[in-house]
């Protein structure tokens, strides 16, 4: 059948822990070289595969993307779960796990300082807009190229006076972000309210889960918000240690290579 031919190349691909040419790939699944060029060209136009400079084939974006909302967010939240606690109790503000979907950044698990004496803000559930939220701009910034286009070529809803819809702006911001390390959001989604997340790095599958803290602006000061970022970034490094560490991404589905 067509679709176990390109399930094969897949697979071949995948564990091959390199870059493979056409030659290869006929070679490996002992399918004739014209055949392969077809199937290769039908994978590439799928984005399942992608071309190097060298005019070899990798697994592409859109596998990886597939293979990652295949994990259960009640496996991510178990393990992100007492870091977050100890980060509420630390700054005395809430932070918040957030991940990758189809359209858009959804925030899949908060947690709050537990002592009653303190105010803090509960940024809710769901999703939020991938121009104008410090979780979403976080994984948008170190996404690829084509990510950040397809975001600021769509036409951009505005929520308050301070949202960013100019490309230029949003391109530089990008840039901004990528530099620092993380993400800010002052003001954007609701007035009075800042955020600040960082981006968690999973090897092989690049960026689709960030780690964010919100709070009111009155609060959430220039120097706070530069403290959290860094703080942000190292919990995100620690995040991603424990999930790669405790295999969240074996499934016994295709191995992901880069």
């Amino acid at each position: 059948m067509y679709l176990t031919r390109l399930i094969n190349i897949l697979e071949v691909v995948a564990v091959a822990g390199k870059p493979l040419s056409v030659k290869e790939i006929s070679e490996s699944t002992n399918f004739p070289r014209p055949s392969c060029y077809k199937l290769v060209h039908d994978l590439l136009q799928d984005a399942l595969l992608i071309r190097d400079s060298g005019n070899r084939f990798v697994l592409g974006e859109r596998l990886k993307q597939l293979v990652r909302m295949d994990q259960q967010d009640s496996n991510i939240r178990l393990i992100a779960k007492p870091l977050l606690e100890k980060s509420a109790e630390k700054f005395g503000s809430t932070f918040f796990l957030s991940r990758l979907r189809q359209r858009g950044v959804e925030i899949i698990y908060v947690e709050t300082p537990k002592n009653d004496q303190l105010s803090f803000l509960h940024p809710g559930l769901g999703f939020r807009p991938l121009h104008a939220c410090s979780c979403a701009k976080a994984i948008a910034a170190f996404s690829n190229e084509a990510f950040q286009l397809n975001i600021i070529r769509n036409r951009l809803k505005t929520y308050t006076r301070n949202t960013r819809t100019n490309p230029t702006m949003l391109r530089a911001e990008f840039k901004s972000i990528r530099a620092k390390g993380y993400a800010e959001c002052i003001q954007e989604i609701d007035l009075g309210i800042c955020s600040v997340a960082a981006p968690v790095f999973i090897q092989d599958l690049g960026v689709f889960l960030s780690l964010g803290a919100t709070g009111s602006l009155r609060l959430f000061s220039g120097d706070f918000r530069e403290k959290l970022g860094i703080y942000l970034i190292e919990l995100s490094k620690e995040l991603a240690h424990l999930l790669c560490d405790r295999n969240v991404w074996t499934n016994g589905t295709i191995a992901i290579a880069s």
